[in-house]
């Protein structure tokens, strides 16, 4: 059971194979009061390490761009202790880690035959599923009379569909923030503050979707991400949009057969 006094959160991210092949929206729920303690032990770390930021693509990068241009961020047991603080701070505040995927070429195949990129990109798509098997954790774990807010990291085409589709399915409007602080134009952090919660889904929605690929090439448990098993405590709901599911989408929400040129 999940105690909460004000109300919950979940933030979301999403991370993409190469060429799009598969999109994966990842997200970190928990309540208002355990995401400002987070908060404080992320920033803490952060400056512990003397980093503005974690943003994966810049800290995976073999040429260590960005925030982590600095030599020290070439030595493994540096990086490694890094991501065992960041990681151990995601266990300790989130309730429950929400995934949703989906590959190219499943949307591709229905798209198609039926209008689907007038209603979904894969972004909204599996963002939209997010929210749904979010909703149903706090039923079932939770208490559902209070507020959710569902935020998600500023910048995914189809943002404006997911939130057209959130309305109309009667949930709440999705927030677009920020993750990460402007280095060079510091002022627009006070007029729009960034939020330090996506910076560790942007972790956790990469881990996945890598876990997801070792897994298909047949990686032996032990030799799996350090990082990806110290998330493993966390209770992960993951859900694959497969040609099934393609199916019934396309009936619920009554999305048009294209005509045959």
């Amino acid at each position: 059971m999940i105690v909460a006094l004000r109300g919950y959160n979940t933030y979301f991210d999403s991370s993409r194979a190469a060429g799009d092949a598969e999109v994966v929206v990842g997200g970190l729920l928990s309540t208002v009061e355990e995401w400002e303690q987070f908060e404080i032990s992320w920033r803490l770390t952060l400056a512990k390490f003397d980093v503005p930021y974690f943003h994966m693509r810049e800290f995976n990068s073999h040429s260590s761009r960005g925030a982590f241009k600095h030599p020290k961020w070439r030595t493994e047991s540096y990086r490694a202790e890094f991501m065992s603080h960041l990681t151990q701070i995601m266990r300790g505040w989130a309730a429950a880690c929400i995934v949703s995927s989906i590959k190219k070429q499943t949307f591709d195949k229905y798209n198609a035959a039926y209008a689907v990129d007038e209603r979904f990109t894969m972004f909204s798509l599996c963002a939209r599923d997010c929210v749904a098997h979010t909703r149903k954790f706090i039923k079932e774990n939770g208490n559902p009379e209070l507020p959710t807010a569902y935020i998600f990291d500023r910048g995914d085409e189809g943002e404006e569909l997911l939130r057209k589709e959130m309305v109309t399915c009667g949930y709440p409007a999705p927030v677009f923030k920020r993750s990460r602080p402007d280095l060079k134009h510091p002022e627009i952090d006070k007029e729009d503050p960034f939020h330090v919660q996506l910076q560790a889904c942007d972790l956790a929605a990469w881990e996945v979707r890598r876990g997801e690929n070792d897994y298909v090439s047949g990686v032996p448990t032990n030799e799996l991400r350090k990082s990806l098993l110290a998330l493993a405590p966390i209770r992960r709901i993951w859900v694959e949009t497969r040609e099934p599911d393609m199916e019934g989408l396309i009936q619920v929400a009554k999305i048009r057969k294209r005509k045959r040129k």
